[in-house]
């Protein structure tokens, strides 16, 4: 029974992660909005929010991954067009183009030989101290199909969301859209995040089950 508790313990401290990520900018965006600030202001405040947040996480990890660093740039790109264009359509691209390089990450990495999911979860545990426990029940039987559903529907899941924001985008007038893409994005992880933490308990149970 121990060998899955840091399995379950890594999917929620990744999901509390991503809880972080997406619902700093997204309250920001929302508090911003009911002050009084235009769209463009409000998505603006948002987009700093979310870069402060990365630049957080990466000062206090002290490490700087490939990911993150693509982050950094997409935020810089799309903060000084945004500066300079004062376009909000914009900054809506470019958290739609955030949510569709995530979904391409994550579902294409069910190609690789271990899925992006199974590696996030891994640096939690890592972090945790429980990576030698985390391993031993990735391994165990089930365990690598698990992370792969994971990522997959994940993927699936962020890439849908991307491509609606890309059509709120060009059919809908800049105010509705910029609502619209904040709510799809909290729907999209209120949806992801249960599910996620339900399959990662079943898991644990049936695990348990068959266990000698």
């Amino acid at each position: 029974m121990q060998k899955t508790v840091p399995e379950t313990s890594a999917a929620r401290t990744l999901i509390g992660t991503l809880a972080l990520d997406v619902g700093l900018p997204v309250a920001a965006y929302f508090v911003a909005d009911v002050a009084g600030a235009s769209s463009y202001q409000a998505l603006l405040i948002g987009t700093v929010v979310a870069g402060v947040r990365v630049l957080w996480v990466v000062v206090r990890q002290r490490r700087l991954e490939p990911f993150a660093l693509f982050l950094l740039l997409l935020f810089g790109v799309g903060l000084a067009l945004a500066f300079v264009s004062g376009d909000a359509r914009l900054l809506l691209a470019k958290d739609a183009a955030t949510s569709l390089l995530a979904g391409l990450v994550m579902a294409g990495s069910c190609l690789l030989r271990k899925p992006f999911a199974y590696y996030a979860a891994e640096r939690m545990a890592r972090c945790s101290g429980r990576i030698e426990q985390f391993r031993a029940a990735a391994n165990a039987p089930g365990g690598q199909a698990h992370w792969y559903r994971i990522s997959l529907v994940w993927g699936i899941g962020l890439l849908v969301d991307s491509l609606v924001r890309v059509a709120a985008i060009f059919l809908l007038p800049v105010d509705l859209a910029a609502d619209l893409s904040q709510v799809l994005m909290v729907a999209v992880y209120v949806g992801l995040v249960p599910w996620t933490l339900l399959m990662t308990a079943r898991r644990k149970s049936s695990s348990v089950a068959v266990r000698p």
